[in-house]
């Protein structure tokens, strides 16, 4: 079935599932390895810039993969991209299991986030193409919340796994736990998912996909490696390097755009208003949220000597009330009146203020006691907080998005998310790096160090969305005099 302006492909609950499931696999990937990295060492004898590589190229072959793959699902298919994804996450997954050593796992990863790279944005694309109403505004909810519950889901589980040894498996099982659902899918997919594409035959913009590929290469190994090089100049040097590859990126788009054929990132689509705007403030979020993760999980892990399932259990809060503070958010923007979902924002990012301060204290108040049940109530609070402020930035960077802007639309918003959180979790670590002491064994001072950091960041989403709301506003004003 094909989409069109005059048919809308029909998805059900069970189609809903599938994709959702779909999703939650790749994103758990990101954070389920972390808990399993000392387990890897001591079994393939890795040193511990092979174990950066285990998580940062994963992330970079996801990243740098996603705008393409959402334009092929565009022209080829949606649901065949999507199942194609599937196929190969499973063989990767396997392969992964299977490692006798760092190298072939390292390749094995890479393969992974290809894979991820090919099913991630055909789940968002195919939710807007083929819902509307109240059941599109569920299904982005749903979307939204199973995206952020299934960082906190990765470390629970994976911490759970590498404890238990089922079968002896070890650290392996973090991996093997990928195939059943992907076998799931596969067999239930081809009837409950259906296809969408675009009627009209896309071309594809390899020169802007090198380009942008580039970027993605250049910022996020600058990310990767600017903490442990002390941000030296070669470092600032590499970044400078965007600016030159950025500005051809844009004429290259330009002028495709210009000629009438098919940009990968269409700068009618990035000028529009409502979108960049939904854009920068998913950005902001997104870095707060993997800076967080990060500066906690390691004062657990490396300041307060939790094992790695303790650790986990300890964010059991920010996932839980993530997922019912997602839910919550299409009856929330009702009450914001004319500020709906920006207004929802700035609440989201007010909550997660009081969260901080509220797991800084509880940390510093009971450091000799601290357990994972004191840790739910500021770990709720954060979690609330979060889920208004990433599922609105959604919504709001999708509101104005054209179906034939479906897949390079959710890929390149899933593209700056996952950047945004790797650029979080960098800074962050290097500011907690830097005020480690030994005066302070729980590591609280860096804790507090990369708090401030995220509480910077969510200054400026506050500014921000004030700012937005007072230009609307103003705008409103003078349209009704």
């Amino acid at each position: 079935m094909q989409s069109s302006p005059h048919t809308k492909p029909k998805l059900t609950a069970a189609g809903l599932t599938l994709l959702i499931t779909g999703q939650l696999m790749p994103q758990m990937d990101f954070s389920i390895v972390n808990v399993a990295l000392d387990a890897i060492s001591h079994s393939l004898n890795a040193s511990e810039l092979t174990l950066g590589l285990v998580v940062s190229l994963y992330g970079l072959a996801f990243s740098v993969f996603l705008a393409m793959s959402g334009r092929l699902g565009d022209r080829y298919g949606r649901k065949k991209l999507f199942l194609s994804g599937i196929c190969l996450f499973a063989v990767a997954s396997l392969f992964c299991g299977m490692a006798q050593s760092i190298h072939v796992l390292i390749a094995a990863r890479v393969l992974q986030g290809i894979a991820a790279a090919m099913l991630m944005p055909q789940i968002l694309a195919t939710i807007h193409v083929s819902l509307s109403g109240e059941r599109h505004s569920k299904a982005i909810g749903l979307y939204g919340s199973v995206g952020g519950l299934s960082f906190v889901i990765g470390q629970i589980v994976g911490g759970w796994l590498v404890s238990a040894d089922l079968f002896g498996l070890g650290w392996r099982s973090v991996f093997y736990l990928n195939l059943p659902f992907c076998a799931l899918i596969l067999y239930f997919g081809k009837k409950h998912i259906p296809e969408t594409k675009e009627q009209q035959a896309l071309s594809l913009d390899w020169i802007g996909t090198l380009l942008f590929a580039a970027m993605v290469v250049v910022i996020l190994t600058s990310i990767s490696l600017g903490s442990a090089d002390n941000w030296s100049w070669h470092i600032w040097s590499l970044l400078a390097c965007t600016l030159p590859l950025g500005a051809l990126l844009s004429r290259v788009e330009h002028q495709r755009e210009a000629k009438q054929k098919t940009p990968l990132l269409p700068p009618s689509l990035i000028k529009e208003r409502q979108f960049h705007s939904g854009i920068l403030s998913l950005l902001i979020q997104a870095a707060t949220y993997g800076g967080f993760m990060f500066v906690v999980a390691l004062t657990l892990q490396s300041g307060f000597h939790w094992p790695a399932y303790a650790s986990g259990n300890g964010f059991l809060g920010l996932g839980l009330f993530y997922f019912i503070g997602s839910l919550m958010v299409a009856r929330l923007v009702a009450k914001m009146g004319k500020a709906g979902y920006r207004g929802l924002i700035i609440l989201g990012a007010l909550i997660n203020l009081i969260g901080y301060a509220t797991l800084y204290w509880v940390m510093t108040t009971y450091t000799e006691t601290l357990t994972a049940w004191l840790l739910f109530v500021p770990m709720a609070i954060t979690g609330l907080g979060n889920a208004f402020a990433v599922n609105s930035s959604i919504r709001v960077g999708l509101a104005g998005v054209e179906a034939k802007f479906a897949g390079v639309g959710s890929a390149l918003m899933t593209t700056l998310q996952q950047a945004a959180i790797a650029l979080g979790t960098a800074l962050c670590g290097a500011f907690y790096t830097q005020n480690l002491a030994d005066s302070d064994p729980f590591h609280l001072q860096a804790l507090k160090a990369g708090l401030y950091t995220l509480t910077v960041f969510l200054i400026v989403l506050l500014i921000y969305n004030f700012y937005l709301i007072a230009t609307q506003r103003a705008q409103s004003t003078q349209q009704s005099v």
